[in-house]
């Protein structure tokens, strides 16, 4: 895992190394860079060393020297297209998957970005073709950032290496900020700032570096379906699941050290243990529980029957203040998921033993775990019954009730379900999940926005799709998992830690994507496929728990009013009275609990960035 980062059209070897020291936890093991003056190409890479430390350097040639890549992340498949390119006559001087990188492209050229397994971030400079190629993974679990003008192209893994350029002129991205109020998060390609951009998942640029004109393509968009090549076939399928996923497991086990779990009690976390540590006898596992009982789930860790060394930590709420104060003194991308705490706490744990964990992220997603599924079942059977403004009654009735603090309470579920079940279908997933409505972001923002351009992404996808379940899965995948992505990166790079992830597998997701909703979906039994499949293995006590997400109470830290009026910088809230009327009804009905917490950390990050108008 590794930073990635360069400056084309300006020669400036001192800002090329505030970028590499901005970001130094993400590769702390070798700091590299490469430069040429005379046509002003300057890329450089910060490594964290998990797969061949000695062959793995970066930058990285090509046999002819005609390529020069940079790299973060990890290829899983990389023995399986390494043989397929030895079988061509291409020799291998490395057993690393940024060899595979460099030779699969040097060979197939754009394509070898549909053949991979894994999460990445890359650079290419074709020296030839006077050409710089910038992809990133399907899923976007790794970050890219870019900034471009007429005379100067600069990129980097996080928007702080970017912002290093004191020099830039820098605007609010007012569109930018709605969707991360609406979404949790900054959907690429928008970020903060205006003139800077994130490079969407599963996609490319071209970048001709004589006049920095570039062209943009998509080698993957999930929501077109399954992505099926010579390197994923159909032959991935549910009468050998379980094989492919021990094989996916063996994939994603390769590193020089050996591998640290992240262990929760739910089912993916479980399964991704079971095999590992069949693979590779007893290890370490890390888990976390909280004082707040609703939110603590280590006792069900302490009790699974595995071949692990457990370390289970119970984090207290003290531990869990200061550790967000820790990371709001850090600059790093803003991430509005309030888990950010207790995972970096995790990854912190994790770090003493080993520097590659697997987590068991990414199950929920392509097997329907999540409750906000059933909710979505439910609300549509239900609008076809009943008529709109009895939805619109019981909304004005249920919205003055106070709900607890405690995890997932039957009063919150209850209010936030019919909160949006007045709206059309299409939109019921997002006002579920959203921080703010788009009535309060126009009020925040002071904007007025069209909501039908705003949203028609989503309404792309709704329409496509007459399998409405299957939208609902398509729909957490391109607007819930990237919350989950950003926060996984964020916490375990700050602690020079790879995660990886099996469950996002392209296998697996080619797999969920092309099979019958009803195959793997059933409102009756959660996890229906998963529970089916490993059914001799999972134990009777974790089939029968519900589902538990990696949470704490945040309202601990939000209900300390000098805390807050401390972090808040007034300057740099959209709209301060909007701002405090939020955080009073909070505090009287407990609403709006995360559209604070991320205004909190939105404010945190422009205080610590500034910019020119």
């Amino acid at each position: 895992m590794c930073a990635i980062f360069g400056i084309i059209g300006k020669n400036n070897d001192y800002l090329l190394k505030k970028i590499s020291e901005s970001q130094i936890y993400r590769g702390p093991d070798e700091q590299n860079f490469f430069i040429d003056k005379e046509k002003s190409i300057h890329l450089g890479s910060n490594r964290l060393a998990v797969v061949d430390k000695a062959g793995g350097q970066q930058p990285m040639f090509s046999e002819d020297r005609n390529y020069v890549v940079i790299y973060n992340g990890c290829i899983f498949n990389f023995i399986e297209i390494k043989e397929f390119l030895e079988k061509k006559k291409i020799n291998f001087e490395t057993n690393s998957d940024t060899e595979v990188l460099t030779k699969a492209f040097a060979y197939f050229g754009n394509k070898c970005f549909n053949y991979f397994d894994g999460m990445w971030a890359c650079a290419i400079y074709d020296k030839k073709k006077n050409c710089l190629t910038l992809s990133r993974d399907y899923l976007g679990q790794k970050p890219l950032y870019y900034y471009i003008n007429n005379n100067q192209f600069i990129f980097s893994s996080q928007l702080n290496g970017i912002l290093c350029d004191k020099d830039l002129k820098l605007s609010k991205d007012k569109i930018g900020i709605a969707k991360y109020f609406i979404h949790g998060f900054f959907p690429a390609p928008h970020t903060p700032y205006s003139e800077v951009k994130q490079l969407d998942p599963g996609s490319l640029i071209d970048i001709d570096l004589s006049n920095l004109s570039f062209k943009k393509k998509i080698y993957w968009d999930i929501s077109s379906g399954p992505d099926y090549n010579i390197f994923f076939d159909k032959k991935f399928n549910k009468e050998n699941f379980q094989i492919k996923f021990k094989e996916i497991i063996n994939n994603y086990s390769i590193s020089d050290k050996k591998m640290a779990l992240s262990l929760s009690g739910g089912t993916d976390s479980f399964l991704t243990s079971y095999f590992l540590t069949n693979k590779i006898g007893k290890t370490s596992s890390f888990s976390l529980g909280f004082e707040d009982e609703s939110y603590d789930e280590s006792e069900i860790i302490k009790n699974l029957d595995l071949n692990l060394e457990k370390n289970v930590f119970k984090a207290t709420n003290e531990d869990l203040k200061n550790i967000f104060l820790s990371i709001l003194s850090k600059n790093i991308d803003p991430v509005g998921d309030s888990s950010m705490i207790p995972t970096f706490l995790i990854f912190e744990k994790i770090k003493k033993f080993s520097n590659v964990a697997i987590t068991g992220d990414g199950g929920d997603e392509n097997f329907f775990g999540y409750i906000i599924f059933d909710g979505f079942k439910l609300g549509l059977i239900l609008q076809k019954i009943f008529p709109k403004f009895l939805f619109k009654f019981i909304k004005f009735i249920l919205r003055p009730l106070k709900i607890s603090d405690e995890y997932m309470s039957f009063k919150k579920r209850v209010k936030t379900f019919f909160l949006g079940l007045d709206e059309k279908s299409e939109k019921l997933l997002l006002n579920w999940i959203s921080t703010l409505s788009l009535k309060d972001v126009e009020e925040n923002l002071n904007i007025k926005i069209n909501e039908q351009i705003f949203f028609q992404d989503i309404k792309k996808i709704y329409e496509s799709n007459n399998d409405k379940m299957k939208f609902a899965q398509i729909y957490i995948f391109k607007y819930y998992l990237p919350v989950i992505l950003n926060k996984i990166d964020q916490a375990s790079m700050l602690n020079s830690v790879e995660a990886r992830s099996p469950f996002l597998s392209k296998y697996i997701i080619n797999f969920t994507l092309s099979e019958k909703t009803e195959n793997i979906y059933s409102i009756f039994k959660k996890k229906k496929f998963i529970l089916e499949t490993f059914y001799e293995i999972i134990p009777k006590s974790i089939q029968k728990s519900k589902k538990h997400g990696f949470a704490f109470k945040k309202e601990n830290i939000l209900k300390n009013k000098k805390l807050v009026k401390d972090l808040i910088d007034e300057k740099n809230l959209n709209n301060k009275e909007f701002f405090y009327k939020k955080y009073e009804n909070f505090l009287n009905t407990g609403n709006y609990s995360n559209y604070l917490w991320h205004e909190i950390i939105l404010n945190n990050f422009y205080k610590k960035n500034t910019f020119k108008k």
